[in-house]
């Protein structure tokens, strides 16, 4: 294999994003979290909540922890009454947008029967739990006595290596150059990388082009 083709490989050898605790890319915005995944399961709590915008990559955190944990994730929107008795027999469980909830009274049964089979609980929410309407009182103590970690968008160090791993995740590896273009050019979150590599890619594959920045100009001007 010559140098080119070593710099960039268009073959698809993964289709899959790898999201275990080694993937995970630690930065100044997001150490204080995962710190957590490190220490699991030796919590000295409960569990703990993680608050962030849209973007900031709590699904990708609480990805790593389940696959860490072999733990469970759930919707907070998706929570049943006839669920309860499954999820809490996890050792972990994560339950994502818990400002989405639509039951008080199943969020308090979950955090009770959690604590009482010491298992471990990690939450996510876009906005602090301060911020949040809780009406039922047990509930709200419960929700404020959690550890709650702050968590922002991605900068630009980090973004270079959110490219690069998403690049990685695709068997596609490619020039420095070529993501400080792409940083220059979306919107600064998870989500914006993860959809614009796989357009990126699924272009590169589709016409057999190597990802350089004169094929990029073409891209974002789709």
């Amino acid at each position: 294999m010559n140098d080119s083709d070593s710099k960039q490989l268009l073959l698809n050898l993964r289709t899959f994003p790898s999201m275990g605790r080694e993937d995970y890319i630690v930065s100044s915005i997001n150490k204080d979290a995962v710190i957590w995944l490190d220490i699991w399961p030796n919590w000295p709590s409960l569990g703990f909540i993680v608050c962030g915008p849209a973007g900031s990559g709590k699904s990708h955190l609480a990805s790593a922890l389940k696959t860490l944990s072999h733990g469970f994730i759930i919707e907070a929107k998706n929570l049943e009454e006839s669920k309860l008795g499954n999820l809490t027999e996890n050792k972990c469980l994560i339950v994502e947008d818990i400002h989405k909830f639509k039951s008080e009274k199943l969020l308090l049964h979950i955090y009770n029967m959690m604590a009482e089979r010491n298992n471990n609980l990690m939450f996510t929410s876009n906005k602090p739990i301060s911020n949040i309407n809780f009406k039922l009182l047990d509930l709200k103590s419960r929700m404020l006595s959690m550890p709650q970690i702050n968590i922002g968008l991605p900068d630009d160090e980090l973004l270079k290596s959110l490219l690069i791993k998403q690049f990685a995740d695709k068997g596609v590896l490619v020039d420095l150059e070529v993501i400080n273009y792409i940083i220059k050019r979306i919107d600064r979150s998870f989500e914006s990388i993860i959809r614009m590599v796989s357009k990126i890619n699924a272009i590169s594959l589709e016409k057999s082009k190597k990802i350089t920045i004169p094929f990029l100009k073409n891209i974002f001007k789709l």
